[in-house]
């Protein structure tokens, strides 16, 4: 069986794009370095105005009304989580984990 790439996904609460890898002066050297040897997302937006269902969003690769969050998780809303990339990184063989 071929090796799989390691996958890091790093979702940090409204850091914004002003650190290091994007150019900014916030120094970031842990950051910068995994960019210059990963990918790093220029151009990226989500249809939702607000947190949780942004967060859906890029977790399923579905628009809200498709993954259920339709709002604040906080106010009661959650997503389907069969849809939950953790799903379908388990399904190729990966072990996935959530640190924070």
């Amino acid at each position: 069986m071929p090796s799989m790439p390691n996958i890091l996904y790093i979702h940090s609460h409204d850091t914004g794009r002003y650190i290091q890898p994007y150019g900014h002066a916030v120094a970031t050297p842990n950051l910068q370095r995994l960019a210059e040897q990963g990918v790093l997302f220029r151009q990226a937006f989500t249809i939702n105005p607000t947190c949780s269902p942004s967060r859906a969003c890029l977790l399923s690769g579905e628009c809200a009304h498709s993954n259920g969050m339709l709002g604040l998780a906080h106010r009661g809303f959650s997503m389907n989580y069969e849809h939950h990339i953790v799903n379908t990184l388990k399904a190729q063989g990966y072990t996935t984990a959530l640190a924070g």
